[in-house]
């Protein structure tokens, strides 16, 4: 008999928290990330399945590749993860790290030695930026991926191996086919299983356990106990993290430095603070630019509460009727944003019935 999505999600959640040994390492308790978390492990039962993950830089997909080769490594024999930044190493070298290199291919070649998808054999291969890989190198990824074969730069010996390959980009890669950039027949080999991992600013309520497992982590470190201000836990939830997890973290990191008494205040978080402040700025300047008073002049207070009531009603809207969420698009707080729907209910009530 199959679960319910009800079921298989509370037993996911239950057992990244409790007994799985990926355990610490995904963090979040909205839909889209126990979604994920329920195709990991439905992926991770078969060892040789490809994996492509997409999304803003920061959002965890080396995380989530580490989570899928956890998994696989319970059920599996045993085998490395093996990452490599396809977009760090020079053109030149990457053919190399990857495939290996034969005594004498080249001057420098003096030695034979193996590349990351031997080292990965019967383990994970993770190409991180897998959109970066030169279009020559990718037509010998692709002939790997049909043969699970593979020579030496400067050698003619074939290569056998068994290995995972899970792939990340936070480019959008059909884009980059249409644009002749990538090649569509490794696209569509790399594409058999496909997540998207949500940026920070769609995981509101993933927020708080966030910086608290963040707080845990530089307190553990440092041998203090490090907490947050309440002022500086509300600056965090209203902004907006372009930079998502990673930046996240570094704000931790960076307020856990500058506090004076082992509490993060918002002095503390100068990044977050001068980047949300230049934002506001210029939101605000860009709106009043479109604003004009009529020669007739205006009721001022009826103009703004309708203008408020509209953007929490957009709010409400984006978010699915999420309060938390809508409240943080705001900049208030949950509370907050109830009085004034109950205001507005309110007032239209009296207006309807004199």
């Amino acid at each position: 008999m199959f679960q319910s999505e009800k079921q298989a999600s509370a037993e996911v959640v239950t057992t990244i928290e409790t007994e799985d040994p990926i355990a610490g390492m995904v963090i979040g308790r909205c839909p889209a990330l126990l979604n994920i978390m329920l195709t990991a492990h439905q992926v991770a039962t078969y060892p040789l399945a490809r994996v492509l993950l997409q999304g803003e830089s920061g959002t965890g997909k080396d995380v989530i590749a580490r989570v899928i080769h956890e998994l696989s490594h319970r059920s599996s024999t045993p085998g490395l993860f093996v990452p490599i930044n396809c977009a760090a190493i020079p053109e030149d070298l990457l053919e190399t790290e990857l495939f290996g290199v034969e005594a004498g291919a080249y001057t420098d070649a003096k030695f034979s030695r193996d590349g990351l998808l031997a080292r990965a054999h019967r383990g994970t291969l993770f190409l991180d930026e897998i959109g970066a890989m030169p279009l020559v190198l990718q037509a010998k990824l692709l002939r790997f991926l049909e043969t699970c074969s593979f020579r030496r730069v400067g050698g003619t010996k074939e290569f056998h191996v068994q290995l995972r390959v899970i792939s990340a980009t936070n480019t959008d890669l059909q884009a980059a086919v249409a644009r002749k950039m990538f090649r569509d027949d490794l696209f569509y080999r790399l594409n058999v299983v496909t997540l998207f991992m949500p940026p920070l600013r769609e995981r509101q309520e993933d927020l708080p356990l966030l910086i608290e497992h963040f707080l845990r982590r530089e307190s553990a470190r440092r041998g203090i106990a490090l907490s947050i201000s309440d002022e500086a836990m509300s600056l965090l939830l209203h902004y907006t993290w372009p930079g998502n997890i990673r930046e996240l973290q570094h704000a931790i990191e960076q307020g856990c430095i500058l506090c004076d008494d082992n509490v993060i205040r918002p002095q503390n978080l100068l990044n977050v603070v001068s980047t949300a402040s230049a934002s506001d700025s210029y939101q605000l300047s860009d709106l009043l630019q479109n604003l004009h008073l009529p020669a007739e002049g205006i009721n001022l207070s009826a103009l703004l509460a309708g203008i408020e009531y509209s953007f929490i009603q957009d709010a409400l809207k984006r978010c699915g009727g999420n309060q938390v969420r809508a409240a943080a698009l705001l900049g208030i707080s949950r509370d907050k944003l109830r009085y004034r729907l109950a205001s507005r209910s309110s007032y239209a009530s009296e207006e309807a019935y004199p």
